[in-house]
């Protein structure tokens, strides 16, 4: 289990509660029934029923019940960044936040962390074309960067990057589980 200190614990629960986008964005599923659903095939929230309607304020405080925090993270949020993006793909971002600037644009093209828009519906499966796909943040670049997509550029880091690299990623080098 991450070792934090009661500090640590509170800001990273009220990041959690206020931040938006639910989860930072690290779940597969973009929209709130789907989520759910990712959440209970994980094993969450096992006692809301398929047709549950919960709002994310509700979900978070039941998530905070079920694991803490703690559990949150090494659970879900830890496990879905470190299967999104390899540990080189980390290393840029982290070199990129202590220089203060985002990755570029091209980076996350070549890396197939953004593949952009097509006639305003983002491209999110190969048979995007066979489907009705809400539009949304559904890329992998999503978790740590803010996409200006009429423009293609980079506009700035989510909170999740900062959190992430001054507050989660220390925690996992203390664990033995190792910085990714």
């Amino acid at each position: 289990m991450l070792e934090m200190t009661r500090g640590t614990k509170d800001k990273l629960r009220k990041y959690l509660i206020n931040a938006d986008p639910f989860l930072w964005n690290a779940l597969d599923n973009k929209n709130k029934k789907g989520r759910l659903q990712e959440l209970r095939a994980l094993g969450f929230l096992s006692s809301y029923s398929d047709s549950a309607n919960p709002n994310y304020s509700r979900i978070n405080q039941d998530l905070l019940v079920e694991l803490g925090i703690e559990g949150v993270l090494e659970r879900i949020v830890v496990p879905k960044v470190t299967s999104l993006f390899t540990t080189d793909i980390i290393n840029y971002f982290r070199r990129c936040w202590e220089q203060g600037q985002t990755p570029t644009f091209k980076y996350l093209r070549q890396q197939g962390l953004y593949r952009g828009r097509y006639r305003s519906r983002e491209i999110y499966e190969p048979d995007w074309h066979d489907k009705e796909s809400p539009t949304g943040y559904k890329d992998p670049s999503f978790v740590f960067v803010q996409i200006e997509t009429q423009q293609n550029f980079v506009e700035r880091w989510t909170v999740f990057a900062g959190l992430w690299f001054e507050e989660i990623e220390p925690l996992l080098g203390s664990t033995g589980m190792g910085v990714i």
